[in-house]
């Protein structure tokens, strides 16, 4: 029976204020971020990650964390919905 597998994580990732247009642009030329939010006065900016499994997730939180300008980047929240599709 085939499946129907899909994650999705919340981050918080920071930059200075100043850095905040280039962070910005780095996360958002990537296909599995979507930045959401973004505090200018804190640097903060709010991102969803799609990706397949959980060590894919850590994988891209370590790649964004490595990110020039990047001060920090979290896992704030993670969601995994796998179920078997009963389609043929």
């Amino acid at each position: 029976m085939p499946t129907n597998d899909w994650s999705v994580a919340g981050l918080c990732v920071t930059a200075r204020p100043v850095d905040l247009d280039a962070v910005e642009a780095l996360l958002s030329a990537r296909p599995d971020l979507e930045v959401h939010a973004r505090e200018d006065d804190s640097g903060r900016l709010i991102v969803v990650q799609d990706r397949t499994t959980i060590r894919d997730h850590r994988l891209g939180l370590e790649e964004i964390q490595a990110l020039p300008g990047v001060l920090t980047a979290e896992l704030v929240v993670y969601y995994r919905n796998s179920h078997r599709s009963t389609e043929n």
